[in-house]
């Protein structure tokens, strides 16, 4: 979404959801002054379907790599179900890792 002057928000869906999800709360976390991102991990929705064998640490890496590719900016991110696992999971290995 538009708008930002609060800063960045990644919103991470859980199992049996996609980005579109986070459709209701969008509008209203934009009209504060956050800029939102839902994007979906992979294997979900409407996403490629890769040969791949689909982990907490396979999606984590997705986020991590989204935060620093297209967000580029810090951000707080949180999730719902298996989204609120693998959001703590990709904050707690960024700074592992930092």
């Amino acid at each position: 979404s538009e708008g930002g002057e609060k800063g960045a928000i990644v919103l991470v869906h859980g199992f049996g959801a996609f980005g579109e999800h986070w459709r209701d709360n969008v509008t209203g976390l934009a009209s504060a002054g956050y800029c939102v991102f839902c994007p979906t991990l992979p294997g979900y929705g409407r996403s490629e379907k890769a040969s791949a064998r689909y982990t907490p640490e396979l999606w984590s890496e997705f986020v991590r790599d989204f935060v620093r590719d297209v967000v580029r900016e810090p951000v707080v991110i949180a999730g719902n179900s298996i989204g609120g696992y693998i959001s703590a999971y990709a904050c707690a290995n960024a700074y592992a890792n930092a």
